[in-house]
């Protein structure tokens, strides 16, 4: 069995500042489940640790795709799942640091898919155009209760694939993940699920204090390099939370003022839905960011769930 930490989060909760202190004190490496730091290029905008930070504690998955591709959950489980098995074979404890729920899903749970005719989707979602949400949860929890007890209301995306798969196959979608034949590969690593939460203004807070420094490090001047260099804005990785916001700015389309604060909003927003999915993840001990001895609850953890 490979014992792994993960530290799950909102963005600015505290999470890689925790994840550097603890590393050297239990032995370990750090695994970015950060779909923006996978991106080449993308340093300043994406909090990405320093060269100092990364030579003082071996990170990976960072720097893993180029601007023009597009970033894949599924893909990105299986490079996990290959550094964890590679930290862990050295004697190393592997340390999942990130707040991109999904990715964190499919390197624990995998991805259930099912195949469905395209035409049949296709006219499925043209039946749910214009249907409000909560017409759309009074179906879910009549034909799948399982699925929506896992999905909340305002997952529209979620509880249309849920409702998709009742209609086109006669089963709930619940049904069809139950009968998954389990992954021996994921069954065989223990994750010691580690969350961190804050009161929302100290969050809010934190977010602006983080996102003014991004800017005062020099984003902008990032994105105008990389856009001197050839890069366009419609390559994937350039449609990353913020940075669409400062193409604006440097294409003079929004003032700089107007776009910390478009960052900021987004941010925040982000963090809400950050939380509302962790939220939702099992087995997490949470604790508050904030507490002066965050660092000791940890290993007192960390100990305690090694011996267990």
């Amino acid at each position: 069995m490979i014992r792994a930490i993960a530290i799950l989060g909102p963005t600015a909760s505290g999470k890689s500042r925790l994840a550097m202190r603890l590393s050297p004190r239990v032995g370990a490496e750090i695994l970015s489940v950060d779909s923006r730091q996978a991106y080449r290029r993308l340093d300043i905008g994406t909090a990405k640790p320093t060269a100092d930070e990364r030579r003082a504690v071996p990170h990976h998955l960072i720097d893993i795709l180029d601007l023009a591709e597009k970033s894949n959950a599924d893909s990105f489980a299986r490079l996990a799942h290959a550094a964890i098995r590679d930290v862990a074979s050295r004697g190393r404890l592997p340390l999942l640091v990130g707040g991109s729920g999904l990715y964190f899903r499919a390197i624990t749970e995998g991805f259930f898919d099912i195949d469905l005719e395209t035409s049949k989707r296709i006219s499925f979602a043209e039946s749910l155009r214009g249907v409000p949400n909560d017409v759309l949860r009074a179906r879910l929890e009549r034909d799948d209760p399982g699925s929506a007890s896992r999905i909340h209301r305002n997952d529209r995306y979620r509880m249309t694939r849920a409702l998709e798969v009742f209609a086109l196959t006669g089963k709930p979608l619940s049904a069809h993940v139950s009968a998954q034949r389990p992954d021996p590969m994921r069954q065989e690593i223990h994750y010691i699920k580690i969350g961190l939460r804050l009161p929302r203004a100290k969050l809010h807070d934190r977010i602006a204090e983080r996102t003014r420094g991004m800017f005062e490090r020099g984003w902008v001047g990032e994105v105008e390099r990389l856009l001197t260099d050839g890069v366009t804005p419609e390559l994937p990785g350039m449609k990353t939370l913020g940075y669409p916001q400062v193409i604006a700015n440097v294409r003079g389309e929004a003032r700089f003022e107007e776009t910390v604060l478009r960052v900021l909003e987004l941010t925040r927003q982000y963090a809400k839905r950050q939380m509302t999915w962790f939220k939702k993840e099992p087995m997490v001990h949470w604790l508050e960011a904030d507490s002066p001895t965050l660092l000791e609850s940890v290993e007192e953890l960390v100990a305690r769930q090694g011996s267990g």
